[in-house]
């Protein structure tokens, strides 16, 4: 797929081109691009996905950034448009293609997709400016010139989320049932635990701190991929501030510092390969919330199923996904709605379900202990066919 708008060139035309080859979730997928600082943060931010690539990705993704504003005259820009059928204000479809211009919360990204039915092919044109007024965009350019890169890199996460993660969601769920949901995951002792809840309640800092404990291993903390209780990790960059580094004790020594600053001036971190996990079977679902006192309770399997679609809904980077799925369809009509809360059910048919009061001065060794014994007493009741219990 090389279909190129005419208009602006990328200001880092002479820069090497750098292609990353990822695994996520089973999948092979790659990034290309010729934008030196861009490609600089997708290596760190994808170091425990990437992988040496062999034979052609499933999923491939190419991002030009283009230093102003997009072409006013879409048709005259993206000559192939005029062959396509025009089914949204920004959306066009083709045989096997879509393209879709102002794309959610990045107005002036431009994606356009190639679908064979087995490969994903994305084209993605970034156009980055100031300001929708040229001479205004010239004027800030000039005034916060020496803060442009800081200000372009905050784009690159969510950049690279259009080009490789949602993807890569959406051939997992369509061809592979495997449904992302906003959550942290844990191996303990070989059982998977899921922390979910809203963000804010400390699932991070929880998850990286049972995983830096003996017998315990990290699958991810932002988002996991499952299939009823079939899980895989999707890695990401741990968001951890001073009093999080310090509440995990010597455990902060498994971190491994990338130099890039993210939102609420969080430092970023890499969890030692050694004390990893990519996949596993999920045996205990936990509510963690800041509480006066610590608590234990029950979770009927409705009310847990709506507690994870509500979190899934809440957060940003999942809710954008929603979208970039919907807009899928229209290039491949495999209906996922349904899918997704088949498989939550599933989940929370099968495993015991508890919310769980948490107040600021619990160590991670007594969290530990309490994890231990919900997984034994869930153990204990899978055996019996009893209900679980916790003294």
């Amino acid at each position: 797929m090389t279909d190129r708008p005419a208009g602006p060139t990328s200001t880092n035309g002479l820069q090497r081109t750098q292609t990353i080859s990822v695994e996520l979730g089973g999948l092979s997928a790659s990034v290309t691009g010729a934008d030196g600082p861009f490609m600089e943060y997708a290596q760190a931010h994808l170091a425990p996905l990437r992988t040496p690539g062999s034979g052609p990705p499933r999923v491939h993704a190419t991002l030009r950034w283009l230093e102003g504003a997009p072409p006013a005259d879409r048709l005259a820009a993206y000559a192939p448009l005029r062959q396509m059928e025009r089914v949204d204000r920004d959306l066009y479809r083709g045989d096997g293609r879509l393209a879709w211009f102002r794309v959610d919360e990045l107005p002036d990204l431009h994606l356009r997709f190639a679908w064979n039915g087995e490969r994903l092919e994305v084209e993605a044109d970034y156009y980055y400016r100031l300001s929708k007024d040229p001479r205004r965009d010239q004027i800030k350019r000039l005034l916060f010139r020496r803060r442009l890169p800081q200000l372009r890199r905050r784009r690159f996460t969510t950049l690279l989320y259009y080009l490789l993660y949602y993807p890569c969601f959406w051939l997992l769920e369509r061809q592979r049932d495997f449904h992302p949901i906003h959550a942290a995951g844990i191996e303990i002792d070989g059982s998977v635990v899921v922390l979910a809840g809203p963000s804010g309640v400390g699932k991070s800092t929880l998850a990286v701190g049972l995983s830096a404990s003996p017998g315990a291993r990290l699958l991810s903390d932002t988002f996991l991929l499952h299939r009823g209780t079939a899980v895989f990790s999707v890695p990401e960059p741990l968001l951890l501030d001073e009093w999080s580094r310090a509440w995990l004790g010597d455990g902060a020594a498994l971190l491994q510092r990338i130099p890039h600053r993210y939102c609420n001036d969080r430092d970023g971190f890499h969890f030692a390969d050694a004390r990893r996990c990519t996949h596993g079977e999920i045996k205990l679902l936990l509510f963690p919330c800041r509480a006066g006192a610590h608590f234990v309770r029950p979770m009927a399997p409705a009310q847990a199923q709506g507690r994870l679609r509500a979190g899934d809904l809440i957060v940003n980077d999942l809710r954008r996904y929603w979208a970039f799925a919907a807009v899928m369809e229209l290039l491949d009509s495999t209906p996922l709605v349904q899918s997704r809360e088949d498989s939550l059910a599933a989940l929370v048919a099968q495993v015991p379900t508890y919310e769980m009061g948490l107040t600021k001065d619990v160590t991670r060794e007594e969290l530990l202990a309490l994890i231990r014994k919900l997984l034994t007493s869930a153990g204990d009741a899978a055996t019996t066919g009893r209900a679980a219990t916790v003294a």
